[in-house]
């Protein structure tokens, strides 16, 4: 079954109306899209190939899997379609997000994603595939529906998937994490609006890894207008190299806790220049918002990698003075 144009449109435009509000005005920016995050290592493998594929897709090939086991396996019903939501900021990206300690990852060490990536897809190309289907709630709870009729999808309670702020109502939780469920590889030439990032710095990181090339570069967005990410953890807003040094600047964590913090930095053609361990590194400078680790950085060309807390959380090519690549 198909959703007519029409009845998304109508979809569309009555949740635009309701959500603009002048307290929470991103809302309403929400539901003409669909979100679809991965950590950013995996976005690299799905831009890649143009296509979001389901988990039990025989070519996904995803460097990470990061579900919580406990969490992943109690159903089965949704492994075979590509899994998008309604809204950014689920409880499940609530607890993947950022750049965690092992005692700070609810489900395991493995399960979270230091640089997450949200992919912006048109809701009004992808709700009206053929055979798209959606459910009421978060597909992994045993009380979850789903279906691909109107009548089904004019039943989903969208005030609670578009609710916002603190609650303590779990049907709440429960529907904010309601799905899209598409036919497995979706092809995202077409679907894609945008491939957003925290920060200049992460942004740059995922050039980097899809090659100067990529066709991808132009739907690159760093904007927090709509309210995607959590920010709770730190990540690398944004990294320079200069004469004097490596210049950069660290999202500061939800308790303005201390950083381990890793600088690497080669020649672009090989030798390692710096490799500089800074432990319980404070996320914001006593004075200004930036730190220097300080080095005679002669004219030329250096691959540079920042890790936090033994993560990668940026990698680039830079260049200090005039340097054709």
């Amino acid at each position: 079954m198909t959703l007519r144009a029409s009845f998304v449109a109508e979809h569309i435009a009555r949740w635009e109306d309701r959500l603009r509000s002048p307290y929470l005005p991103h809302r309403a920016k929400w539901p003409s899209r669909l979100f679809h995050h991965s950590p950013l290592e995996n976005v690299v493998k799905i831009l890649t190939a143009g296509v979001l594929r389901s988990r039990s897709d025989p070519g996904n090939n995803r460097p990470f899997d990061v579900a919580g086991a406990g969490v992943i396996d109690t159903r089965e019903t949704a492994h075979n379609f590509v899994r998008m939501y309604f809204r950014p900021n689920t409880p499940t990206q609530y607890h993947i997000e950022g750049i965690r300690r092992a005692e700070e990852c609810q489900y395991g060490e493995q399960a979270h994603a230091p640089m997450l990536v949200m992919l912006l897809l048109k809701a009004s190309v992808v709700l009206t595939q053929p055979d798209i289907m959606f459910s009421d709630r978060n597909m992994q709870l045993g009380g979850a529906r789903h279906d691909s009729s109107e009548a089904f999808f004019s039943e989903i309670p969208f005030d609670m998937v578009f609710h916002e702020g603190p609650t303590t109502n779990k049907d709440i939780f429960g529907h904010r994490c309601a799905e899209v469920l598409a036919t497995s590889p979706l092809v995202l030439e077409d679907a894609l609006e945008a491939i957003c990032c925290r920060s200049t710095a992460e942004a740059e990181t995922l050039i980097h890894l899809l090659g100067p090339a990529t066709p991808w570069a132009a739907r690159i967005w760093i904007s927090d207008d709509l309210k995607l990410f959590g920010r709770r953890f730190a990540f690398v807003k944004e990294l320079t190299l200069s004469k004097l040094g490596v210049v950069f600047a660290i999202n500061p964590r939800h308790d303005r806790g201390a950083i381990d913090v890793r600088v690497e930095v080669r020649d672009h053609q090989g030798p390692m220049i710096i490799n500089r361990i800074i432990d319980k590194l404070p996320s914001v400078p006593p004075q200004g918002d930036k730190w220097i680790l300080k080095h005679d950085f002669p004219d030329g060309s250096y691959e540079v990698r920042m890790l936090l807390e033994d993560k990668l959380a940026y990698q680039r090519v830079l260049s200090v003075g005039d340097v054709i690549l």
